[in-house]
């Protein structure tokens, strides 16, 4: 599992960035809280999809809420 700002890390985004990715199910992870603040514990497998999902798309496009309907959970 990996933390908020070790994702971002490894996707080449920003901490915010990787918090939209979970929003929009392009990211697997817990909260680990009840609280909005609450850290998250990121799936290192879904970091690694999508770092491989982006590298096959066109540069400077980014993965979609729509994606993430296409390739399930």
């Amino acid at each position: 599992m990996l933390t908020t700002r070790q994702a971002a890390e490894q996707l080449g985004v920003t901490p915010r960035q990787v918090r939209r990715y979970l929003d929009a199910g392009l990211l697997q992870g817990e909260q680990l809280g009840e609280y909005p603040t609450a850290p998250w514990a990121i799936s290192e497998e879904s970091v690694a999809q999508l770092r491989e999902e982006r590298a096959r798309r066109a540069p400077g496009t980014a993965p979609t809420a729509a994606d993430a309907e296409r390739s399930g959970p």
